[in-house]
């Protein structure tokens, strides 16, 4: 990153603070489990990640994978009357640490203001649980989530998917998929700094210097999760997967992030393929920015936009 890169004085400080991470190859299992852990939300926390909105019900559901494995859902609903729209959500994280509970302030704020009932799951990760796993656990739970979708009070003809980083790998692919499937009833996806290219290759600019997350530590989590995996599997790289016929996508982006031109390159992608994308850059932002909008200045304005496009094409879907 060139140090005329623009930042908030916020962002610059977090970036010194954050110099010290280790790769994914690095942490010892004491390690994965703190940064796998859930953060307290009080003071001073929300200060810096927000607080959970008023009026939304959370509620945490077992739901039992292909193998038996039971891994963990949690529904954020509006005490609004329904039915309502669904937005599934999944996670990032490099597919190697993170967890549902720190998305709690900025999930609830999109279920009560975008008026959308919000899974978000609890997929497993490596090393423990290497590729296919992540993308095997998310297709079961949104199967579920669709299957009882009655028990939800939510409409199986207005779904949409969601991720950020790591998850919006899974959600792009997610797309892909439930296209494949057959199923009608998504209507779009929104992908935040995704990373829908995994295969080994070299990027222009990786030479430079990003916060948060550093060209290494994207490598490690990569070769974390892959471990030998075919990674110009679709499933796995969304990027060589088929994008025409794709509902409408958001796909946000972030200035100082070595995934930049991955999520950008597949937005150009899916626009060549016809299919109707917002993509929007976020001056001076680093990786990661919507788990700590306190510290940056992209945080909350990069919701607002997810919120209207997620109202628009979910409450605009035939009833």
């Amino acid at each position: 990153m060139s140090t005329q890169t623009w930042m908030p004085w916020r962002t610059r400080v977090l970036d010194l603070l954050t110099r010290s991470a280790h790769t994914a190859e690095e942490m010892t299992p004491a390690e994965l489990k703190r940064m796998r852990g859930s953060v307290p939300l009080r003071p001073p926390a929300t200060w810096i990640i927000g607080s959970p909105a008023d009026g939304v019900t959370s509620e945490d559901h077992r739901v039992t994978a292909r193998d038996g494995f039971r891994m963990r859902v949690r529904v954020h609903r509006p005490d609004v009357p329904g039915p309502l729209p669904l937005l599934v959500h999944y996670h990032g994280g490099g597919f190697v640490i993170g967890n549902i509970g720190i998305y709690d302030p900025y999930l609830t704020q999109v279920a009560a203001r975008a008026q959308v009932v919000v899974a978000t799951v609890g997929y497993r990760m490596a090393p423990e649980h290497r590729a296919p796993s992540a993308v095997h656990d998310c297709r079961d739970a949104t199967a579920w989530a669709l299957e009882y979708a009655d028990q939800f009070g939510v409409r199986t003809d207005a779904v949409g998917v969601t991720g950020d980083s790591a998850g919006g790998n899974l959600a792009a692919g997610m797309a892909q998929h439930l296209r494949d499937e057959g199923f009608t009833g998504l209507r779009h996806q929104a992908l935040v700094y995704p990373a829908p290219d995994l295969t080994d290759r070299e990027v222009v600019g990786l030479d430079r210097h990003y916060p948060i997350l550093t060209p290494e530590m994207m490598r490690s989590f990569r070769s974390v999760y892959l471990d030998g995996a075919d990674d110009r599997d679709p499933a796995l790289s969304p990027a060589l997967g088929q994008l025409d016929g794709l509902v409408p996508a958001l796909v946000q982006t972030a200035e100082a992030d070595p995934l930049r031109e991955d999520g950008e390159a597949y937005a150009e992608a899916m626009c060549a393929a016809g299919v109707p994308v917002r993509h929007t850059r976020y001056r001076g932002a680093p990786h990661g920015f919507v788990n700590f909008p306190g510290l940056t200045s992209a945080g909350y304005p990069a919701t607002e936009e997810l919120i209207g496009e997620v109202r628009h094409h979910l409450h605009g879907a035939a009833a």
